[in-house]
């Protein structure tokens, strides 16, 4: 009696796909960063300046999820998370979240999002303080549980872990840094400030290595009038700066509920599609296998060879339908998740400030606002020295 050659193996494959479950594991998170309690004089105390994140998205693969508004907000909500741990940890002097590079600080500290999809966020973090030394230069990445998401812990930021850690390094290297460093760090920044509103008063203070590393030649006189003049700018430039803080914890605020929602949806569309779409290239290829053996089968002179052949073809062509519907299902969730990002806008309302003899309406975005303000204080300079702003434009041309 001849063997009968049946597909068995097939049967196997479409019922094993049939089985698949996502399971929730409740892991979470949330350890608080470490807290010092420590007597520092203010002279020894740093400040820290957090630029708003870059989205990055110009690095983003094409084939991922990813939103270019949602990217956009979040990356003011993960400095404005990195400055409460960071002031949380109570060793810094004052923390800002800054537009840019422009707000001369004490330590700066710059971050890359690479990747953020309400199950796991990586960001690249570079500090530097400034006399140009690097203080941490690392990627952080940090995988977290759609349990994080329940209305329970609603108060709990899901990546807690991750913003804790770095700012754990960070005061690993503060501790590590002696007093006469951080007092040359202080005097260095407010240098560099000077010179960037009077470059031929204050560039002979500093000397700058071809490798951006910056010492102190000698230091202006106390009573000096141009740096007393520097020192009243520089007050009101932190002023300002302490008035975008205003906006960053407003906009975090009232980006949290939409935001919050659309991490957990995030979180449960991208398993989705990750499963839809597993689950659908194993189904074409399950069904490429199993018509092929069908076919094969048919050509047996076994009556049962042939039917299970036959079986076998339909049991594929069913595998390969059934594959671009979950082809269908993962665009569905794609579009879901475009939807819920359009509640994230990202507005900044005028902001008026008030001088002494007059008042002053900045419009625009953060960053347009504050070089509106950097060239009115520059403005408020040279009247004060008895200069003029298209003598000092032409002299920094140069």
């Amino acid at each position: 009696m001849k063997k009968i050659r049946f597909p068995c193996f097939v049967f196997t494959i479409i019922f094993s796909l049939a089985a698949c479950t996502t399971v929730e594991v409740r892991t979470t998170d949330f350890k608080p960063a470490e807290r010092i309690d420590l007597d520092t004089p203010d002279q020894f105390l740093l400040d820290v300046g957090l630029q708003i994140f870059t989205p990055n998205l110009e690095d983003i693969p094409s084939d991922e999820v990813i939103f270019t508004n949602v990217r956009e907000s979040e990356a003011v909500w993960v400095s404005q998370q990195l400055k409460e741990t960071l002031e949380y940890s109570n060793a810094w002097g004052v923390v800002r979240v800054i537009p840019d590079d422009e707000v001369v600080l004490d330590i700066n500290v710059k971050g890359r999002v690479i990747q953020s999809d309400g199950e796991t966020l990586t960001v690249a973090i570079e500090a530097i303080d400034s006399t140009g030394k690097t203080w941490l230069e690392k990627e952080y990445t940090h995988v977290t549980s759609l349990y994080s998401y329940h209305p329970s812990l609603k108060e709990q930021e899901p990546f807690q872990g991750l913003y804790s850690e770095i700012s754990d390094d960070l005061l690993k290297v503060l501790l590590n840094t002696d007093l006469k460093h951080r007092e040359d760090v202080r005097t260095m920044t407010t240098i560099r400030f000077a010179k960037s509103f009077s470059p031929d008063a204050f560039s002979e203070y500093i000397e700058e290595s071809p490798d951006g590393q910056y010492s102190v030649k000698r230091l202006p006189a106390l009573n000096d009038p141009q740096y007393q003049r520097i020192e009243n700018i520089k007050l009101r430039d932190q002023l300002f700066v302490d008035v975008l803080q205003d906006y960053y914890v407003g906009f975090t605020n009232s980006m949290e509920p939409p935001y919050r929602e659309w991490r957990a949806q995030s979180f449960r569309e991208t398993q989705l599609i990750k499963e839809f779409e597993g689950a659908a290239k194993s189904r074409r290829i399950a069904g490429w296998v199993s018509i092929l053996s069908g076919v094969a089968g048919l050509y047996d002179n076994s009556n049962a060879s042939r039917i299970a052949g036959g079986v076998g073809i339909y049991a594929g062509a069913e595998l390969i339908r059934s594959s671009f519907q979950k082809r269908d299902e993962a665009a569905l969730h794609i579009q879901t998740l475009n939807e819920v990002s359009k509640a994230i806008e990202n507005e900044l309302e005028p902001s008026v400030i008030q001088l002494q003899d007059r008042t002053i309406t900045l419009t625009g975005t953060v960053r347009d606002q504050y070089d509106e303000w950097r060239e009115i204080l520059k403005q408020m300079y040279l009247i004060e020295t008895g200069g003029s702003l298209a003598a000092s434009d032409s002299k920094a041309s140069q």
